[in-house]
């Protein structure tokens, strides 16, 4: 286990999201961090893995405009792998807890969610020579400690045959049913299944990745006077990186998504259409300097649920990574964030620059 401690201060200029009366803040961090793994007591034929990474810290509002807190982002995970006849088998259980996640919580127009995640999982897969088969369940729990309501259980069942044209690069066709149960009385439970076909693995000797497109079908069940509703459209995932043979410093990393029924992304709605891309660079300036600036643009749109929003996310910024020590390491990150939507005050544009230093003991 690695022990540390953080120093660092942030600077707001729109605190509160509020697209009329945006308030600015700027606050200092400061708190110990834990990371590392440990080897299990009990032995697996395949091995045992558990990781561990726990910052806690107190920061304080120089301002005002937003009140001090305890922030504790902690994430646990105990991986267990072992064979049963020819057969890899991996028994996962992850859990997470944050309270300030501005990057996946403006989609819901909120700028402070403290919230819990823990997903349990059993995969089982073979190898057949050039054919593989993988069997996969899990449930996931989010827990909302100040919105009950939005809390909700999934569960997800996949099956998925392919086939290696080469060691380390397979053609797959995935086949997923999900169930959706939110807290909430007044949301409609939902299930539905998807089917896509693609490539994995090393597409070409820079380019590695998983590249597919398929087919979903949603149903949401009726709830009070709304009768059941039926959901189709095609779903497409992209997620590749290209490393530069001429510049080893450098990779470019690009992820496009659609998919027509995410549950829970808009407040209002049970089921939300989402199209998004995402591109990130991360280059080695030198042995001890890296920086890496992105880009993301989503688009949401409410398929049901009243009242009816649609909303597009902007999001770029950079990081900027130093080594000082082997002991002493620097971040300084900038994020602007524009939320534009069809509803009344729940548009605005945000911009949040932070830094700081890691000491690990």
């Amino acid at each position: 286990m690695n022990l540390g401690f953080q120093a660092g201060v942030e600077y707001t200029d729109n605190v509160n999201a509020s697209q009329n009366n945006p308030k600015s803040d700027i606050s200092l961090t400061l708190g110990p961090t834990i990371s590392g793994g440990a080897d299990m007591p009990v032995l697996f034929s395949g091995g045992q893995r558990f990781t561990l990474s726990l910052a806690v810290s107190y920061e304080k509002s120089l301002t005002g405009n937003k009140g001090d807190t305890f922030g504790a982002p902690i994430a646990a995970s105990l991986d267990l792998p072992f064979y049963v006849i020819g057969w890899d088998v991996d028994l996962n259980d992850s859990f997470s807890f944050t309270n300030d996640p501005l990057e996946s919580s403006f989609a819901v127009n909120r700028t402070k969610v403290p919230q819990y995640n823990n997903t349990a999982s059993l995969n089982v897969s073979r190898r057949f020579g050039q054919t593989g088969l993988a069997l996969g369940a899990s449930r996931g729990d989010q827990i909302y400690p100040d919105d009950p309501f939005l809390e909700q259980t999934t569960y997800s069942f996949s099956i998925t045959p392919s086939f290696y044209l080469r060691e380390g690069f397979s053609v797959f066709l995935a086949n997923t049913y999900g169930l959706y149960y939110p807290s909430d009385p007044a949301k409609a439970s939902s299930s539905g299944y998807s089917s896509s076909i693609g490539v994995a693995g090393q597409i070409t000797p820079n380019l590695f990745g998983s590249i597919s497109v398929g087919y979903a079908h949603s149903t949401i069940d009726a709830v009070g006077t709304n009768t059941a509703q039926n959901i189709d459209g095609i779903s497409s995932t992209m997620a590749v990186t290209y490393a530069q043979g001429l510049r080893p410093n450098t990779s470019h990393t690009i992820s496009v998504f659609r998919s027509p029924g995410i549950t829970a992304a808009l407040q209002n709605a049970n089921i939300t259409e989402v199209t998004g891309v995402a591109y990130t660079i991360s280059h080695r300036l030198n042995a001890r300097l890296t920086l890496s600036p992105s880009i993301q643009w989503t688009h949401l749109q409410s398929l049901s649920g009243t009242p009816a929003e649609t909303a597009d996310l902007l999001g770029f910024g950079f990081s900027l990574q130093r080594t000082f020590t082997r002991h002493l390491s620097g971040v300084i990150q900038y994020l602007h964030q524009s939320r534009t939507s069809n509803l009344p005050s729940s548009s605005y544009d945000a911009n949040r620059i932070t830094a700081n230093l890691t000491y690990t003991f």
